[in-house]
């Protein structure tokens, strides 16, 4: 049977034990991220898989979020407040750059910093998002491969789930483990790695 390169690298995962020799062999330390940050890195792995794989998102509010997010010093109550001011403008009828413009002006001080990056395309957005994580995991990480599943191929975890358990042997429970340590790796990883970067890019663009 022919298997694909992510899930060949996927297959690595399925041989840990525990959520702590996961992130000792594939992961760069512990660290953990609250619901709403959890939320914030996901928009922005959306955006990543929609420029990067070959299947189609919804493009409405996902890539909007995802953008301002990126341009914000970043809080919970921030990323709440983007939210809502890009359910808004949706609601009301307003897409695209249009949509992006309007919102970016509601919720990134003209004065900031950060102003200067929210000039970027979508797919500079995406390029960013590569590099940190391929940056932070390597191409040859099984982490990075359940991202590129996930995201650019649109599978769901249950679809990981099931191929894993299929190639492998392992368990329906074992591999669910398993895909739910791999995504907390993920996740808390890019959160701060993305947060590192952004705010490289704000000082040298302030320089």
């Amino acid at each position: 049977m022919r298997i694909e390169h992510d899930y060949r690298l996927v297959v690595k995962i399925s041989g840990v034990r525990s959520s702590a020799d996961m992130r000792r062999l594939f992961g760069n330390g512990w660290k953990t991220i609250n619901e709403s940050q959890r939320a914030w890195i996901r928009h922005l792995l959306k955006l990543w898989g929609q420029h990067l794989g070959n299947e189609e998102y919804d493009k409405g509010e996902i890539n909007i979020l995802g953008r301002l997010m990126m341009r914000c010093e970043w809080s919970e109550q921030k990323g709440k407040q983007i939210e809502k001011v890009v359910s808004q403008l949706y609601c009301e009828g307003y897409r695209g750059e249009e949509l992006m413009r309007r919102a970016r002006d509601l919720v990134v001080p003209q004065s900031s910093a950060a102003n200067i990056i929210a000039l970027a395309k979508e797919s500079d957005d995406a390029d960013f998002m590569e590099r940190v994580i391929t940056k932070t995991f390597g191409r040859d990480n099984p982490i990075r491969s359940v991202a590129r599943l996930r995201y650019c191929k649109c599978k769901s975890s249950q679809d990981v789930q099931r191929s894993l358990s299929y190639i492998t042997g392992i368990t329906s429970k074992e591999a669910r483990n398993r895909m739910e340590w791999a995504e907390s790796i993920l996740e808390g990883e890019l959160f701060y790695a993305a947060q590192r970067e952004l705010k490289k890019e704000i000082l040298q663009n302030a320089a």
